[in-house]
């Protein structure tokens, strides 16, 4: 058991990432924004771009956290002020301006490297994440983070309905797709959520914390065990697992319906 003790990090990175999805992500089912993650998640990846290649030449910000995150932070702050402002004046059209900004971003951070030779590795890393070679300096500053925005969201709960959620969203998603990545990101937001999207009151959090407990767990150590890119392994678990859930609970569902009558 101790030779897996260097999973721990990535472990407890993983759990802190789902505490702060599960939050966010009934609010995005709410708000019909499912995309939103995705496009962030994007824009924090052409931010990191920006960081890598052009900021970290200068002293302030050369081998920083914190200049590793300017770029992301800035970007994702204004993607998300700017759709606040899109969903006041062209909500019925929101979800598809999303994925058309979500392209424009892709499109820019592939184009900014295409001059590196290891431009391709970089967006590699940027959609899987490093999760797997997450250190405890990394869980420190993603909790860090994620416990101030919860404990923002549970002393001003009315924050989420309005446009603080967007806010809230910019500072926290580009910390989390540093390590987890962008598929791993979108899958912790938006699986729990909608697999528990017919549970009501508290117990959808719980239940939503539980499978993905167990998808970390599990894919973690597929991916340790068989060299696979830690994100897609999770992703992967995190599905499947989901799914185990809502077939369960449907023959559960069905089974009652098939008593009573």
């Amino acid at each position: 058991m101790a030779e897996y003790l260097w999973l721990l990090p990535a472990v407890a990175c993983g759990f802190i990432a789902l505490a702060g999805n599960v939050v966010l992500g009934q609010q995005v089912l709410k708000r019909q924004i499912i995309f939103i993650d995705l496009a962030v998640a994007q824009v924090a990846a052409l931010g990191a771009v920006i960081s890598h290649y052009w900021l970290s030449h200068f002293s302030l910000f050369q081998q920083s956290w914190f200049g590793e995150m300017v770029g992301p932070w800035l970007l994702s702050v204004l993607f998300c002020l700017l759709i606040a402002l899109l969903e006041k004046y062209w909500k019925q059209h929101l979800e598809a301006l999303i994925g058309t900004l979500f392209a424009v971003s892709s499109s820019m951070a592939m184009i900014l490297v295409s001059k590196d030779p290891h431009g391709a590795d970089f967006l590699k890393n940027m959609l899987n994440g490093q999760l797997l070679w997450a250190t405890w300096s990394d869980v420190w500053h993603l909790g860090l983070v994620t416990v101030v925005m919860l404990g923002v969201i549970f002393w001003r709960p009315h924050l989420l309905g309005g446009h603080g959620f967007y806010l809230i969203f910019a500072i926290l998603m580009p910390v989390t797709v540093k390590l987890t990545g962008i598929y791993l990101e979108f899958a912790l937001l938006v699986i729990p959520a909608l697999c528990t999207a017919f549970v009501k009151g508290k117990y959808s959090l719980l239940i939503s914390l539980i499978l993905g407990s167990v998808s970390i767990i599990s894919g973690i150590m597929v991916s340790a065990w068989f060299d696979w890119p830690s994100g897609a392994s999770i992703v992967l678990t995190l599905f499947l697992t989901g799914m185990l859930f809502m077939i369960m609970t449907s023959a559960r569902k069905a089974s009652v319906v098939k008593r009573v009558r």
